[in-house]
């Protein structure tokens, strides 16, 4: 069972090792609103693609962190006519279930790429979220000097989720919210700045996991804004994984009052 973690990247320990493409894994396994829920990162050697144009019934997210590459949508298992779509770092894509798709690395330097991977138990999937493409311009400063300042990208049903729900977000440094519980699993990419959550200091392209029911928060503890991915993955109902992680009662009134303070502020500005 994938509970709440950090994953931390660290590109200086990963090698291609002579290698035209390798996967390093992260993590693997059933969550509670999940079959399977999968995450790792790869390294992409210039002029390679990891395979040809394939399709599976899992839904995927790839976000480039490194480099840049091509993202191949294709009709069927052959790249001619697919359409191509070029991801520099921190955009991403969305790939529903049973699209023909690939990456393929055209510059002269290695490409680093994250791939969340996921199912549940849906028998015959309908495309219901097309393919989706996100275009992160990292140049792009904050709009306003909230302290918390989320924008949303899409949600959207898909053949496996409730909803599949993407929005991008400053934290000014000094900024963030209190601890709360979510009835989804949430990931969370860091693009650039230095956040710390679950007693730890997370810097850029590690990725936060935090299980459906589990108590988390997050604060901004570096001099520069903070900026990340969030991506929820609204799965099937868990009401009881939200009594799992019951606080003292001392400690309740807070965190009923930090909870609504959160959804109310997330809520208020994304819409």
């Amino acid at each position: 069972m994938i509970t709440t973690e950090v994953k931390a990247i660290r590109f200086a320990d990963a090698d291609l090792a002579g290698e035209k493409w390798r996967p390093y894994p992260l993590f693997s396994g059933r969550t509670r609103t999940h079959d399977d829920m999968a995450c790792h990162y790869s390294l992409l050697s210039p002029g390679h693609s990891p395979h040809p144009p394939h399709t599976h019934v899992e839904e995927e997210i790839l976000i480039v962190l490194t480099g840049e590459a091509d993202i191949l949508i294709a009709d069927g298992p052959q790249p001619d006519g697919a359409r191509v779509e070029r991801l520099r770092p921190g955009s991403f894509v969305y790939y529903p279930a049973y699209q023909h798709h690939t990456i393929r690395n055209c510059p002269e330097s290695p490409v680093a790429y994250l791939m969340f991977k996921w199912r549940t138990e849906s028998k015959k999937p309908q495309h219901v979220l097309g393919t989706t493409f996100y275009h992160f311009d990292g140049a792009n400063r904050p709009g306003r000097a909230e302290g918390f300042a989320p924008r949303l990208l899409f949600e959207s049903p898909t053949a496996h989720l409730g909803k599949l729900h993407a929005h991008i977000t400053d934290l000014q440094p000094g900024a963030g919210y209190p601890p709360h519980a979510d009835a989804y699993d949430v990931a969370i990419v860091v693009l650039s700045g230095q956040v710390e959550t679950l007693g730890q200091r997370v810097e850029p392209f590690s990725v936060i996991y935090y299980s459906a029911g589990e108590m988390h928060g997050m604060k901004n503890v570096g001099d520069t804004v903070a900026r990340y991915l969030v991506f929820e993955f609204h799965g099937r109902p868990v009401e009881q994984a939200l009594t799992e992680n019951i606080p003292s009662p001392a400690d309740k009134g807070f965190l009923r009052r930090g909870m609504r303070a959160v959804r109310r502020r997330i809520s208020g500005l994304l819409s």
